[in-house]
């Protein structure tokens, strides 16, 4: 696909927000026009609904609706950049929600099993995050990718105990 006027290649931009919604759980992008214009020469008003959000072009985009679908998920996919540059500068940044209250976090039990469940649960959680989604954990620092490889492994080794204890099993 061509960018309008400029003859350059366009990237797959509805695509990239597709997957930005689809790494982040959120609800697949809904978009729908509005025709401006005549039909032989016609342009479009574009609202995209994704995730909570709602976003519109500001002006009709002219030419064809996958084109304006292009230009609107490009739209979009900048303002996120924006805002996540934005938030690691430290500028502070207008709330569109209302934030969350902070979850409720209980204090874990510890737990003693055998260095081998833990060394096997890693493997899982490993292989589990690299081949899952690889593109979404690719753009992780070392320092992300550790927290969330933790976790994940730790949530194994619990699940693995919990059912243990429902099933009498002990370990030595």
């Amino acid at each position: 696909m061509a960018e309008r006027g400029t003859g350059e290649a366009m990237q797959n931009y509805k695509g990239l927000l597709i997957q930005y919604c689809q790494e982040r759980g959120l609800s697949q992008p809904v978009y729908t026009e509005t025709q401006q214009g005549p039909p032989d020469a016609p342009s479009w008003h574009v609202t995209v609904h994704y995730g909570e959000w709602v976003h519109e072009t500001p002006e009709p985009i002219p030419g064809s609706k996958k084109f304006a679908h292009q230009v609107a998920s490009k739209q979009i996919l900048s303002e996120i950049d924006s805002r996540r540059e934005s938030f690691l500068a430290g500028d502070t940044v207008e709330q569109e929600f209302i934030p969350l209250p902070p979850p409720v976090v209980s204090e874990p039990v510890p737990l003693e099993v055998p260095i081998s469940l833990v060394s096997r649960a890693l493997t899982i959680a490993n292989e589990h995050l690299t081949t899952s989604q690889p593109t979404r954990y690719r753009m992780l620092s070392e320092a992300e990718f550790s927290k969330k490889l933790a976790i994940l492994t730790l949530q194994i080794v619990r699940d693995l105990v919990e059912q243990a204890d429902e099933d009498e099993i002990t370990f030595k």
